[in-house]
């Protein structure tokens, strides 16, 4: 009785342990995703826009807006402390987006040609 009670003990040990889960938690970033914006008050009125964001293995930023007007590359993608800026072109004129993240929501402008819009919105749910 005494040796099964061992046994026992050991068999489950060993069985707890090793189907017990040892891969650490990835980390999900917080910013890769799409994000539905609305900038207000440009000269061709409120713009709907949709920027994705994305990274590299390398841990570099990228992104894309797709909007009203017309879809953009960002270029100098930079996110640090929940700030957001990059640039874009959007008919030989050059703009930047500026903004936080704050969970689930984007506050921030684009400037360009001496204006500034407010840029606002929220996070995409997948």
């Amino acid at each position: 009785m005494k040796r099964s009670y061992v046994l026992s003990v050991l068999f489950f040990s060993l069985l707890i342990t090793n189907c017990g889960t040892s891969k650490s938690a990835v980390k999900v970033d917080p910013y890769i995703g799409a994000w539905s914006l609305l900038i207000e008050g440009t000269p061709q009125g409120n713009v709907s826009a949709i920027m994705m964001i994305t990274k590299n293995n390398e841990g570099v930023y990228s992104g894309r807006v797709n909007s009203d007007v017309g879809e953009f590359d960002l270029y100098d993608v930079k996110i640090m402390d929940n700030k957001l800026s990059a640039g874009f072109m959007v008919q030989g004129a050059e703009f930047d987006i500026i903004g936080n993240f704050d969970d689930v929501l984007f506050k921030g402008y684009v400037s360009g040609m001496g204006e500034d819009y407010p840029a606002n919105g929220n996070r995409v749910p997948e």
